[in-house]
C-alpha cells in the first residue's frame, strides 16, 4: 500500500512563485507611488495656477487696515534679500527694522492661497486712509522662492503657528485698491 505524503514542491517552482508574487507586489506599489504623487501634483498646480521661482503674476488679496501691524512670518532663512520679521523663537530680528520693503508677511488671495509678500505697503495707494471695511487690492507678485519651514501669525496677539504646507515668496508691487 502506497501513502500520499504531501511533499514540498520542487525548488524551481517555489522560486518562480515567489518571484511573481515580489513582482507583483513591486508594480502594485509603484503604480500607487506614480498615482498618488500624480493627484499631489495637480492640487498644487490647480491651487498655485503653475507659479514658478522668477515668474510675476497678478494677485488680489483681502485685507482689513489692521492688517498692517498684525500680520508676521518667523523664519530665520532670508531668501533673495527678503525675511520675516522674527527669527523662528519669537524674537524680532534686528535686520528687520532697517527696511519695511523686504519684511515679508503672510496674506491671502481672495481664492484663499497664502502667500508671502513684501513691499505692500510702501505702495502709493496704500499711504492714505485705508477703507474701514474688509477691500481688496490688485498687485504684480514677483515670486522669488519658496517657504517650506515658518511660522505665521495673523494678530499681534496671537502665538506663531507653524505652516502646514510650502509657501510662494516674493515682493508685491504696483498695488491698488481694488474700488
Amino acid at each position: 500500500m502506497t501513502s500520499s505524503v504531501d511533499t514540498p514542491p520542487p525548488p524551481d517552482r517555489l522560486n518562480v512563485l515567489v518571484f511573481s508574487l515580489l513582482s507583483f507586489c513591486l508594480i502594485g506599489f509603484g503604480l500607487w507611488l506614480v498615482s498618488a504623487g500624480k493627484s499631489y501634483r495637480e492640487a498644487y498646480v490647480n491651487k498655485t495656477q503653475g507659479w514658478r521661482v522668477g515668474s510675476s503674476h497678478s494677485v488680489e488679496i483681502t485685507l482689513v487696515k489692521e492688517d498692517k501691524p498684525n500680520l508676521a512670518c518667523a523664519s530665520d532663512r532670508t531668501l533673495a534679500g527678503l525675511n520675516c520679521e522674527y527669527a523662528t523663537d519669537g524674537t524680532p530680528r534686528a535686520s528687520a527694522s532697517a527696511d519695511r520693503s523686504q519684511i515679508l508677511q503672510p496674506y491671502n488671495t481672495i481664492d484663499n492661497t497664502l502667500l508671502f509678500g513684501a513691499g505692500l505697503w510702501t505702495s502709493a495707494d496704500l499711504q492714505g486712509e485705508l477703507p474701514a471695511a474688509r477691500f481688496s487690492v490688485t498687485c504684480n507678485y514677483n515670486i522669488r522662492g519658496l517657504a517650506k519651514t515658518a511660522s505665521i501669525r495673523f494678530s499681534s496677539t496671537a502665538a506663531f503657528s507653524p505652516l502646514q504646507q510650502a509657501v510662494t515668496v516674493g515682493t508685491l508691487t504696483d498695488c491698488v485698491i481694488v474700488r
